[in-house]
């Protein structure tokens, strides 16, 4: 048996480079925009590549998680049929569905890069308005590396990441044997150089497979490992201070906007 997981967010496709600042400071992808659109689009295309080529690699199951924004944007009466959508309870910890299968690897297919990038296209960890950074053990992590955390503790390796430039710099400075391919080039948070759509499409197929051959190993989190949130606003730390705390010790920083804590085992990661 191989089973996959096709991880699926939205910033990092072909052909997205977000809305204007002057059309919306605060969200760069609303769902009624044209960007927006365009975004599960490339994502469909993109998926529906990862999931040939898995196949056509010898997977025996491949399931696609849409964790943008919530879920709920691709249509999966567009996706391939061979495919299962896991449609996991948001109130449940971040991808504690994972304990349901035996998946061998994880495929990133529109992640981004973390919060605080130069030049990182609709840059941003997890919540763009209230945090500013992630960091584990003095290192700043995005989604990409939280997630690909989560999965280890599964024994899924991050087989594959497809994304601008930035995030697969970031990426490969993580995980060196993930296999990349860069959907477009970055040239500011809400600016990108598009490449031939086709040509990436291409070269996602063939880093699929590639990836599924190469003997990529997980790399978990240690424990105990330190971790830090910087968020924009005093109150929002306040108020996640509260709430947080009553599942993990925290403590305040040298300011009161940044939280830090210890974290003992995978779950106290997925607390934040």
């Amino acid at each position: 048996m191989k089973e996959y997981l096709i991880a699926v967010d939205m910033e990092g496709v072909h052909g997205v480079m977000g809305v204007p600042y002057n059309e919306s400071p605060i969200y760069s992808l609303p769902r009624s925009s044209e960007q927006y659109r365009n975004a599960v689009a490339s994502a469909t295309k993109e998926v529906n590549v990862a999931i040939a080529a898995l196949f056509d690699s010898g997977a025996t199951k491949v399931c696609v998680w849409d964790n943008h924004g919530g879920g709920g944007n691709l249509d999966f009466s567009l996706i391939d049929s061979r495919a299962q959508q896991v449609m996991p309870d948001n109130n449940r910890p971040r991808m504690e569905f994972m304990g349901e299968y035996a998946f061998d690897g994880v495929v990133y297919i529109g992640y981004h890069a973390r919060a605080g990038s130069h030049r990182g296209v609709l840059s941003h960890t997890f919540n763009g308005i209230d945090i500013q950074y992630y960091k584990l053990n003095g290192k700043q992590i995005g989604e990409f590396e939280f997630d690909s955390y989560i999965a280890a503790s599964y024994g899924a390796p991050a087989l594959f990441v497809a994304s601008d430039d930035v995030c697969v710099g970031q990426v490969l400075e993580h995980s060196p044997e993930t296999e990349t391919v860069v959907t477009k080039i970055a040239k500011s948070r809400r600016v990108a150089e598009y490449l031939d759509e086709e040509e990436v499409l291409a070269k996602i197929y063939e880093g699929v497979k590639r990836s599924v051959a190469k003997n990529v190993q997980p790399q978990p989190l240690s424990f105990p490992s330190a971790f830090e949130v910087r968020y924009t606003k005093v109150e929002v730390a306040e108020w996640m201070y509260e709430s947080k705390g009553e599942k993990i010790p925290l403590t305040f920083a040298e300011d009161a906007n940044t939280i830090r804590a210890t974290l003992k085992n995978i779950d106290d990661l997925r607390v934040f």
